[in-house]
């Protein structure tokens, strides 16, 4: 379905972009005078349609800022948003679709990570940039020069968990994972590399059937394994189920980015009290010091909450917007909406958004680092920063 947003509020989250990117303008030939098109391919429906419903309202809230401030380089935004209903194979045949569209410049790819990790042959071989909603390891090398990721990589969410263990004072770790998923494996294989040098004992280490409605055996071996926390690497229904299952257990019990949204915590209900996620550095943001980051925060959940009954935008919507906020820098730097100038521009690329600042380079297409990565705790229901971030963010929050 194809929308065109010339006319919104919200145009101070815009207005802070305009100073964010650096490097001067490219381009070499003339611009078409028409609308900028973007692809999104997100799961709207499936197991991981909470993921893709965040990233669509998001990005379309920002595209409507955008517009409403003038467009970029004079030219308005045309986002096209296609449903890859969850799946790996529906996923890169839309891909394959826009890609083949020569008008259009850029596509955010899923949020399901092994739908947007098919797609990284696919948009080197058509030489279109992605920005991939899913954090997504294999693109954060650099080695697909077409292909940059937008959430912080299964590897940063891994070492910053670690750090936190460590700094409780974590000694006994288990772990469940989605078997068959990009992303609980990848997180899985980091925890078990970052723990070891922490000197954290992973004691219990097993995958997990993410369509499963019942988690009794898992849980029961990590009673049995006599762990201090039990970290939970997954997304969808999978993650509240077990959490319901796990009430009372009397151990710790830790879940990533995938679950810093209310679409977990309100099924979740009282289970989810005292559950400790890593998340981006916006979901904390009560903890950010005023300046440029927490005003580039605000400016998007301002206008978010008066869209969503006062609601607090969840991680995937962060993820949406950052990656509006990074193709507009990177098109007004590359002073051209022409594919292989936003991929030059995205290579050197640095820009501050609702995400964090990004670094990218032609060796890094990940661009965050562990600073733009907070750990919450769930109180009354809500994502409150611990003590960790609280005091990380005092000493090198985003800038």
């Amino acid at each position: 379905m194809k929308h065109i947003y010339p006319l919104a509020a919200v145009a101070a989250a815009v207005l802070l972009l305009s100073g964010c990117a650096t490097g001067a303008a490219g381009g070499g030939h003339t611009e078409p005078t028409g609308p900028i098109k973007i692809g999104m391919i997100v799961p709207i429906t499936g197991p991981y349609s909470p993921l893709g419903t965040g990233d669509k309202a998001a990005a379309e809230q920002v595209v409507a800022a955008v517009n409403k401030a003038g467009g970029v380089n004079g030219r308005q935004l045309e986002l096209t948003v296609q449903d890859d209903k969850t799946d790996v194979t529906q996923s890169v045949t839309l891909f394959n679709q826009m890609a083949a569209d020569k008008s259009v410049s850029a596509i955010f790819s899923s949020s399901f990570v092994s739908a947007s990790a098919a797609v990284g042959p696919s948009a080197a071989s058509a030489k279109i940039p992605i920005l991939a909603l899913g954090p997504i390891s294999a693109f954060a090398d650099g080695s697909n020069k077409y292909a940059f990721t937008v959430p912080a990589t299964p590897e940063l969410y891994a070492q910053q968990l670690v750090n936190y263990f460590s700094s409780v004072k974590l000694k006994k770790l288990a772990i469940g994972y989605t078997d068959g998923d990009v992303y609980g494996q990848t997180g899985n294989a980091a925890t078990l590399a970052a723990a070891k040098k922490a000197g954290i004992d992973v004691v219990l280490d097993e995958p997990f059937d993410r369509t499963a409605t019942d988690f009794t055996a898992l849980i029961t071996h990590v009673k049995g394994s006599g762990a201090d926390g039990f970290l939970v690497w997954g997304a969808g229904p999978a993650p509240v189920i077990i959490t319901k299952q796990f009430q009372g257990s009397g151990i710790k019990l830790y879940m990533t980015g995938a679950e810093a949204t209310t679409l977990y915590t309100q099924p979740s209900g009282a289970a989810a009290e005292g559950v400790v996620m890593a998340s981006a550095a916006a979901v904390a943001a009560p903890a950010l010091p005023a300046g440029p980051f927490a005003t580039t925060i605000k400016s998007f959940t301002g206008p978010w909450q008066t869209a969503n009954s006062g609601a607090l935008p969840p991680q995937f919507a962060f993820d949406g917007a950052a990656g509006v906020q990074i193709l507009v820098a990177a098109i007004k730097k590359a002073g051209s909406a022409d594919r292989e100038s936003i991929r030059k521009a995205l290579d050197s690329l640095s820009v501050l958004t609702v995400n964090g600042r990004y670094n990218y380079s032609p060796t890094d297409h990940g661009g965050l680092t562990t600073d733009d990565i907070a750990i919450v705790e769930v109180k009354d229901g809500a994502f409150v920063p611990t003590a960790y971030t609280v005091k990380q963010f005092a000493a090198s929050a985003p800038h």
